[in-house]
């Protein structure tokens, strides 16, 4: 944050904000890496089972519930339904959001805190927390125009979700390919407040749906864990 306040160079500046964005899997592969553990991490969690679920499952919650907060503003709001353009530079950072974060959120952080056997609904809850934290940066930076408070119970409701496809794929690729859809869908459909003119209410309408759909899944992932019990 600095170096990118010192520097005038856009490019540059952009390089550090992808540098910025990785962190949590730089410092999650340098750690893994002086523990030598991280090539039998890395083959824990990417892996071929459940492979069209870890693709298709992230694509069909992060599409189903970003089309559906912008339908229900548009009915309720009486708006034309429609969709917003990408350009460029946004669309780089969007795709390296395939790359930069899960493997030390959800491939790293969430698997290690398990290992303390904290009670297994706290850990989502935990590792959304500190998410919604690491973010900070976007606050101080001016970088967005969600409130802080509703941005982290978005944060807290989509680790949930991120928790289900976790246990159910085994795969970190459902958390990657999700991130990386969110992110598409937030702006493609204009839900973010920054492409909609300001306004918060198709981002409220989302946070309320990641976190029924995030109870949903983890009542279904619960029964299914005590029937197999």
């Amino acid at each position: 944050m600095l170096a990118q306040t010192a520097i005038q160079n856009e490019a540059v500046r952009f390089l550090l904000f992808g540098v910025q964005a990785a962190s949590p899997t730089i410092t999650a592969i340098g750690i893994l890496a002086v523990n030598k553990e991280l090539r039998a991490n890395l083959s824990a969690i990417f892996h071929t089972e459940r492979l069209f679920a870890a693709i298709f499952l992230p694509v069909v919650i992060a599409l189903g519930t970003m089309f559906a907060s912008k339908y229900i503003y548009c009915i309720c709001s009486g708006n034309a339904f429609s969709c917003g353009h990408i350009p460029t530079k946004q669309l780089i950072v969007i795709l390296w959001a395939l790359i930069a974060e899960e493997i030390g959120w959800r491939g790293y952080l969430e698997p290690k805190l398990r290992t303390y056997k904290l009670h297994s609904a706290s850990v989502p809850l935990i590792v959304g927390t500190i998410w919604g934290a690491w973010h900070f940066h976007y606050f101080i930076q001016q970088r967005t125009e969600v409130p802080i408070l509703l941005f982290f119970v978005g944060c807290i409701a989509e680790s949930y979700i991120y928790s289900f496809m976790m246990k159910y794929t085994r795969n970190i690729l459902s958390a990657m390919i999700y991130h990386f859809s969110c992110n598409l869908c937030l702006h493609l459909f204009m839900v973010n407040p920054a492409d909609n003119n300001g306004i918060c209410t198709p981002y409220i309408i989302l946070t309320a749906l990641e976190a029924v759909t995030a109870l949903l899944l983890n009542i279904r992932q619960a029964k299914k864990s005590h029937t197999c019990s």
